[in-house]
């Protein structure tokens, strides 16, 4: 049998007649091997060698690789992710033979999802895109994303129900099936239809659920910042109960602040934006951007965007759109139909100064009085 090892951050292995065989490299020079039915390496790339001492193999995958780089593992190739292992996924691992794929819902840059059925429930099912699968970051990320939202529980965030794999080519996260679509479809057929701009008892509701879902994230220890929210990510199960999803960027705020500039742009707050400092009030930025969608039913800016247009004959270009976002001469806009204390809310949201805008569970009370004075 031949033994491989990884090149360039790929995984390579040996094959031995039915089984494809993991091999890394320990810190005493021995070779370990991982067995198993399935190719379940982090590439589709094996090669093979029956070179064994360290020096050799390393001139010998220079050779069939063509570079200088030699990545040669000291721990066997699952435990690369760091999460394999991991208390949390482990205890909320399921069986893969009982996970049925069915149709695809909706696809991103890295990640896919499906409607499903796990244990005769319909469940949605979340993969990473084949052409991701081996990439070792986009793992981590998949698997860190899963593990945190394991640990949520909360009635207006989307359940988390179980991780299953045989290898990392069939990994899937099991969610709640929330089968009455998203927010940002919804306001889309609104728009379409003509449906009254401004709020109502419906759309106060929309907010205050989602202002709940916020509340209970960042008052976690440490607290926790979706950093993505927008009315894409608001889904609705048949009762049109609003649940927050897709917490791909969230992240726990283990320091005071953060700096990564994450999330959608359109709905991004600007500090974010600047690349400064911020806390889970860029949450609060966005959640008012999408406040002002559920007012009006058009995207972020679109009113911004079509007086420009107007004025000048030419379409803005988003990096001006954002430049104006960022130093607070372009606003998501309210109607008049609502009720001054939204926009009133809506606009504090969205203070170009985070401390001027209020935490998620001031903005929930607001929301809780303005409710109880609709018809």
């Amino acid at each position: 049998m031949g033994y491989g090892y990884p090149a360039s951050g790929a995984c390579v292995g040996a094959y031995d007649k039915s089984y494809y065989v993991i091999a890394s490299l320990n810190s005493n020079g021995s070779a370990s091997l991982q067995y198993s039915s399935e190719r379940s390496c982090l590439s589709d790339s094996l090669y093979r060698t029956d070179m064994a001492d360290k020096t050799t193999l390393e001139k010998h995958l220079k050779e069939t690789l063509r570079t200088d780089s030699i990545a040669l593992l000291e721990t066997p190739v699952l435990g690369q992710t760091g999460l394999w292992d991991d208390d949390v996924i482990t205890a909320n691992r399921v069986p893969r033979d009982k996970v049925i794929r069915q149709q695809l819902i909706s696809r991103g840059a890295f990640g896919e999802v499906y409607s499903g059925v796990f244990n005769g429930q319909q469940v949605a099912i979340k993969m990473l895109l084949p052409a991701t699968r081996g990439n070792l970051k986009h793992v981590n990320d998949f698997l860190g994303e899963a593990k945190l939202h394991a640990t949520m529980d909360h009635p207006h965030i989307v359940a988390f129900m179980g991780v299953a794999w045989d290898s990392l080519s069939d990994l899937c996260v099991l969610l709640e099936y929330m089968d009455s679509g998203e927010l940002r479809t919804l306001l889309n057929t609104y728009e379409k239809e003509k449906y009254p701009i401004g709020y109502n008892r419906q759309k106060t509701t929309i907010a205050l659920q989602v202002a709940h879902a916020l509340t209970y994230l960042h008052s976690l220890v440490p607290p926790v910042i979706h950093r993505d929210l927008k009315s894409r990510n608001i889904l609705f199960n048949s009762d049109m109960d609003a649940k927050l999803s897709d917490f791909g960027i969230s992240r726990e705020r283990l320091d005071s602040t953060m700096t990564a500039g994450v999330g959608t742009s359109l709905w991004m707050a600007p500090e974010v934006m600047m690349g400064e400092r911020y806390d889970d009030k860029a949450d609060m930025f966005s959640f008012g951007v999408v406040m002002s969608e559920l007012d009006v039913h058009s995207l972020p800016y679109a009113r911004v965007k079509r007086e420009n247009l107007e004025s000048s004959g030419r379409t803005m270009a988003d990096s001006v759109l954002l430049q104006r976002v960022a130093h607070g001469t372009a606003k998501a806009e309210f109607s008049d139909a609502s009720p001054q204390e939204v926009i009133d809310l809506g606009r504090a949201c969205m203070q170009v100064d985070p401390t001027q805008r209020p935490t998620a569970a001031e903005a929930l009370y607001k929301l809780h009085v303005i409710l109880k004075k609709m018809p």
